[in-house]
């Protein structure tokens, strides 16, 4: 139908206006973000918009499904609100307005199921490795030039890097000067449980003390990331840990809003030819909010067992789901004074 491909084209680029200004702003902010993280040396400056790049899709696959519902009522509600009277009269109900997107829908739901559960995730393991590598011990050590500042939020080292290892190392593990270690060599240990820095034929200053202590092996602990591994949705879900669980429905939490959202707005927007266009947009864009809330705050860090993760997860969406259902009926458009049904 006509109506239908005009709807379903401007639905389309609303969606990728919105959403191209909501990823300015939120990329944006994200930015700064990574600028205040440089400044205190947890990313490397050389790195900032290549991390930008690989979290990219991680913002696109939280404001694509935003972009849906706003873009949704954004098109519909003027349409219902100016046009009502011709839609009714071509029988054109908001459950044929449905069906006729049923192919916009299912690629919605298709492009929100693939950012959230496979592109968003493994481009985002890929920049959190990104960080990760610069707060390694190795990526800290800086060779000694001049007089350097000490950053805050860990130790500062500075050493000669050889093919084993470090030479004439020295690090603090303070913004002060009161206390710091030297070593003439230095390797870093890994082992499955803890990595630690083994310094030889060195001394540690303690000004606080007043004690300087020689000596000819030191290992100290160091607090290195762990890499995570992009793991996939069937992976997560026939794992046993409880925080693969969690993931497992983080990642499939915002299809599943976008799906329901997109339905409800498709559906609510005929509402505005009785409450009027600004009115019908703003309790859209409310409701639809208030789920979101509720879809995002619904993992509780207490709960490890699969069932009741289960539970609390589908709540929300089985609570909007009888939402739709209600807006949908006959019964409730009459209640709102719809005449003729």
């Amino acid at each position: 139908m006509i109506i239908s491909r005009f709807i379903s084209k401007e639905i389309i680029v609303n969606i990728c206006w919105i959403s191209l200004v909501l990823f300015g702003l939120v990329l944006l902010s994200r930015f700064n973000i990574f600028l205040s993280q440089a400044e205190v040396g947890k990313i490397s400056a050389e790195n900032i918009f290549l991390a930008l790049l690989l979290f990219s899709p991680e913002l696109l696959s939280f404001i694509f499904p935003i972009s849906v519902f706003l873009a949704v009522g954004f098109v519909l509600t003027p349409i219902y609100k100016s046009q009502s009277s011709i839609l009714d009269f071509c029988s054109y109900s908001p459950g044929k307005m449905f069906w006729g997107q049923k192919i916009l829908v299912i690629g919605i739901f298709g492009i929100s199921l693939f950012l959230s559960t496979t592109f968003s995730p493994y481009f985002t393991s890929m920049g959190q490795k990104l960080i990760d590598q610069d707060n390694t011990f190795a990526a800290k050590v800086a060779r000694p030039n001049g007089l350097v500042p000490l950053h805050s939020n860990g130790f500062n080292a500075f050493a000669e890097k050889s093919d084993n290892g470090f030479e004439d190392i020295i690090f603090f593990d303070t913004q002060s000067t009161s206390r710091f270690v030297y070593g003439k060599e230095a390797v870093i240990d890994k082992s499955d449980d803890d990595t630690a820095l083994v310094v030889t034929n060195g001394f540690l200053f303690d000004q606080a003390n007043q004690a300087i202590s020689k000596f000819e092996t030191a290992k100290i602990p160091l607090n290195e990331p762990k890499f995570k591994n992009f793991v996939s949705l069937k992976a997560l879900y026939l794992s046993s840990s409880a925080s693969d669980h969690v993931e497992f429905f983080q990642r499939i939490s915002f299809p599943i809003f976008c799906l329901l959202s997109l339905i409800f707005s498709i559906l609510f927007s005929s509402y505005s030819s009785f409450f009027g266009r600004e009115k019908t947009y703003f309790m859209l864009a409310i409701t639809n909010i208030l789920y979101l809330v509720f879809t995002i705050s619904v993992f509780e860090p207490s709960v490890i067992k699969f069932n009741e993760l289960a539970l609390n997860f589908f709540l929300p969406h089985g609570v909007f789901l009888l939402l739709i259902f209600i807006i949908s009926t006959n019964s409730m458009r009459r209640l709102f004074g719809y005449e003729g049904l």
